[in-house]
């Protein structure tokens, strides 16, 4: 309960926080990233903070085995084939979103020289894949624990997840919230499946569209 209601005000806190500090540079849409890249730093730190951080904290303070979470070599075949199945069917689906993403980046306008650009683009990788996907395997795993349904692969804990987890974006994404609710639900069954995270986090890292923006964003020209 912790976890979902810091997700639910955590992201509303600190974008209230720093558009009371720092008035001159909210809202902070792709237009006043691309003018300022530097700004990036904000939205990522927010996903961090309000997204993964408890739940890491929580695993920790625990100290729980990464492997509960799919963080382990076994099954990592088939859950990489697995979820490459779900990329393919992703962009079967919606091709334009194939388009946005390759438009988002250009290979020509490169650039990877400065250090810290690199690596706010890096950690933005980080927060909006992997760790967002820790993030849901985390509440399906604890939710299946209340449940006592860990041993269902269509669990109440996937299930509760999914539908609290496409509601939340329903606020941000409007009906593209479905599309984020049905690819995590495969994802999930993925991990419920092989008992692995790391096809999940690689699928969704590709699949997530905003990753490529703020990485078009940071390493341009």
């Amino acid at each position: 309960m912790a976890t979902w209601l810091w997700n639910m005000l955590g992201a509303l806190l600190i974008s209230s926080i720093l558009q009371a500090v720092l008035p001159e540079i909210t809202p902070l849409d792709t237009d006043a990233l691309r003018a300022n890249p530097n700004l990036a730093i904000y939205p990522v730190l927010t996903e961090i903070v309000a997204v993964g951080l408890l739940p890491v904290l929580f695993v920790l303070f625990n100290r729980e085995k990464m492997t509960v979470y799919g963080l382990q070599r076994q099954g990592w075949v088939k859950s990489l084939a697995l979820s490459t199945l779900v990329v393919l069917a992703f962009f079967a689906f919606l091709p334009g979103q194939a388009a946005q993403l390759t438009s988002s980046i250009s290979l020509a306008e490169l650039d990877i020289s400065t250090p810290w650009k690199l690596g706010l683009a890096i950690l933005a990788i980080l927060a909006y894949g992997p760790l967002e996907v820790f993030f849901v395997v985390w509440l399906i795993h604890n939710t299946d624990r209340l449940y006592n349904s860990s041993a269902k692969v269509l669990s109440a804990g996937l299930l509760v997840t999914m539908l609290l987890y496409g509601v939340l974006h329903t606020f941000s994404q409007g009906m593209y919230a479905i599309v984020i609710a049905v690819i995590f639900l495969a994802l999930g069954l993925i991990f419920k499946t092989t008992r692995n995270a790391i096809g999940p986090m690689l699928a969704w890292t590709v699949m997530n569209g905003y990753i490529w923006v703020l990485c078009g964003i940071l390493l341009a020209r």
